[in-house]
């Protein structure tokens, strides 16, 4: 089957063909509705935190599971978070945006989180969100914004994998034992590789252009001078690969791994080593 492509000129990107409705997406979920109307709030300045609490709270289900995830080990924050507005205020806004993604995430593709390979593929998401938020400052980024890109950098993985589970985990297999670059694969199957399926899905959720930039380019080479959101989000999947989180094979040059990892800040492996047993119990609550 054919994709259905519509050529697009993305704002601050490189130009790109992303596909508006491809085949391999058409089982992609909407947007849920509390946390659209909470990305529209985070676009606008003059947002109270009292605003963000009320479109949480509007969804009970969805407010309990915000108030979960803020008192899960994977934030390790030090004292009991008992409502969303004190979630907003102690967290940060930002961070309670990574919060409702990731949420998000794992409420519309659980069912794919039961295969264990996959299940790898979103403790890899979670551990690079993570990496991403402790290597901001070394990138002169938002910590929050850093957190939500780690936390989407492979969404396009998730939906392929979503719609297609069984395929896509053989594929992985496929790719370890003949060690071959996952994306080709994905290309040979798809008609596209996740890259360009996770751009897609940032133009049809309609979020924001450097998180399109994120999905699309987190693999490619960045200069280890480079300061920016993709250069913190590609160093955190890096340091993430070293750690183990390394859900598929990928047949990245020695020298573009190596760039990134040049320079950065020696405590960020020791942070990536502890995260394994905070994102399993965080996996497990799900």
């Amino acid at each position: 089957m054919k994709a259905s492509e519509t050529a697009l000129d993305l704002s601050g990107l490189p130009s790109a063909a992303l596909p508006r409705r491809h085949w391999a997406l058409w089982q992609l979920p909407a947007f849920p509705a509390a946390a659209a109307r909470l990305m529209h709030l985070l676009n606008d300045p003059n947002a109270s935190y009292s605003e963000f609490a009320d479109v949480i709270e509007s969804d009970p289900s969805f407010a309990w599971e915000v108030l979960k995830a803020a008192n899960s080990p994977l934030l390790g924050v030090p004292f009991e978070v008992d409502d969303i507005l004190h979630a907003v205020s102690i967290v940060g806004v930002e961070r309670v945006k990574g919060l409702v993604l990731a949420i998000t995430l794992s409420r519309e593709f659980r069912h794919a989180f039961r295969e264990p390979r996959l299940a790898d593929c979103w403790r890899h998401c979670l551990a690079v969100a993570h990496l991403s938020a402790d290597l901001s400052i070394h990138f002169d980024t938002d910590s929050g914004v850093a957190y939500t890109a780690g936390l989407l950098h492979d969404v396009g993985r998730i939906a392929l994998m979503s719609a297609f589970p069984r395929k896509y985990a053989s594929m992985i297999e496929e790719s370890f034992e003949r060690q071959v670059d996952i994306r080709i694969l994905e290309r040979q199957f798809f008609e596209m590789d996740h890259c360009t399926a996770g751009a897609a899905m940032m133009l049809i959720w309609r979020l924001p252009v450097n998180l399109r930039d994120v999905c699309l380019r987190h693999h490619d080479w960045i200069p280890a001078e480079e300061r920016s959101l993709l250069a913190n989000v590609a160093a955190a999947n890096r340091v993430a690969h070293r750690a183990g989180f390394e859900p598929v094979f990928g047949a990245e040059p020695h020298e573009t791994r190596e760039a990134l990892l040049s320079g950065l800040p020696p405590q960020i492996h020791a942070s990536a080593e502890s995260l394994g047993e905070r994102i399993n119990a965080y996996c497990r609550s799900l």
